[in-house]
């Protein structure tokens, strides 16, 4: 993926948003800084390391949004490692560009569309807000919008908690 994709733009009243170290998988997709990471879940249990969203993620239920990372990951195709995560945190609000910018590029839509769910695209080797897609007909996606930038194409959004590590609900069963 290309660095920088998602961006923090509120840390919801917090002086900063907290860092924490998590493990990543030998062999596993290269981290970038600025990228979205989710628990890697196999079986319904939480593994012990972090994997980039995929296209369409996160999904209420099924994807447990982390947060971003804030450096790049130090795993190799033969050994595990870690990688800084800028924790998700109620209140966090997140920016990325629109999927398609002819769908978000007047004060109406934002304004219309706020409040709506939807997911990530991967476009390009980017990740994307995909606000193009049969927006606010999906009870399952992840992200709430909550305003943007449409000079900047930019949709702001918040995680929501079915989506989250917050919600995750996984532990030893």
């Amino acid at each position: 993926m290309s660095r920088g994709d998602i961006k923090i733009v509120d840390v919801g009243g917090r002086i900063n948003v907290p860092v924490r170290r998590f493990r990543t998988s030998e062999g596993g997709t290269a981290i970038l800084p600025g990228e979205p990471l989710k628990w890697n879940i196999v079986a319904n249990r939480i593994n012990a390391y972090v994997i980039p969203l995929a296209d369409g993620d996160p999904q209420i239920g099924v994807d447990y949004f982390v947060g971003i990372a804030a450096g790049a990951g130090t795993h190799t195709a033969s050994a595990s490692g870690y990688v800084d995560v800028y924790l998700d945190l109620p209140g966090t609000v997140y920016s990325a560009r629109a999927t398609t910018a002819s769908t978000w590029d007047t004060q109406r839509e934002v304004d219309l569309n706020t409040g709506y769910r939807i997911s990530l695209d991967i476009i390009s080797s980017a990740y994307t807000a995909n606000v193009a897609d049969d927006l606010g007909t999906s009870a399952i996606d992840g992200l709430q919008i909550v305003g943007g930038n449409f000079s900047g194409y930019e949709v702001y959004f918040q995680s929501l908690d079915g989506a989250s590590w917050r919600g995750a609900g996984l532990g030893a069963a």
